[in-house]
């Protein structure tokens, strides 16, 4: 049976990262693994505004991009006090593209497990929206643990 070490938790602290958190705080237990929890804030669309028509957002500044960083650490060290307080946990708050950063991630701390919330939409609205935890499902450097939506409604970790 493999042992976890290093276990990721993406958040986005919606209830689904809640739910997906218990099952980390249970596995890090019984494997006496290291929790890192990472929140990845996507800025608003970065576009140049040069000989662009109107609608198109401006690229964020960086005194922009530092006020959504140091609220996401705010929000990250309240998730880690709420989930998993008398762990060893790690956290950082990264910009970018969600699934990617959260691969690279994965990859460069040598997670050995990614444990993320998934809404398990049907087939549909994955082609026509897609979602961060299919793509990180795709492109995971490690196995990836999905916890769907519908396991809500009933957690038994």
């Amino acid at each position: 049976m493999p042992t976890f070490q290093r276990i990721l938790v993406p958040t986005d602290f919606s209830e689904l990262s809640a739910h997906a958190a218990v099952y980390a705080r249970g596995l890090a237990e019984t494997h006496g693994a290291e929790l890192h929890v990472l929140h990845v804030v996507v800025p608003p669309a970065v576009a140049s505004t040069v000989g662009l028509g109107p609608g198109v957002e401006p690229v964020p500044s960086q005194q922009a991009i530092d006020a959504l960083l140091d609220r996401g650490r705010q929000s990250v060290a309240s998730f880690v006090a709420d989930h998993f307080g008398g762990l060893s946990t790690r956290s950082d708050v990264l910009v970018g593209a969600a699934h990617t950063q959260i691969c690279d991630y994965a990859r460069e701390q040598a997670c050995d497990l990614i444990i993320i919330g998934s809404h398990a939409r049907g087939i549909v609205h994955r082609i026509f929206l897609g979602s961060v935890s299919k793509a990180v499902l795709e492109h995971s450097p490690c196995p990836v643990l999905m916890v769907p939506l519908k396991a809500v409604e009933s957690p038994t970790p």
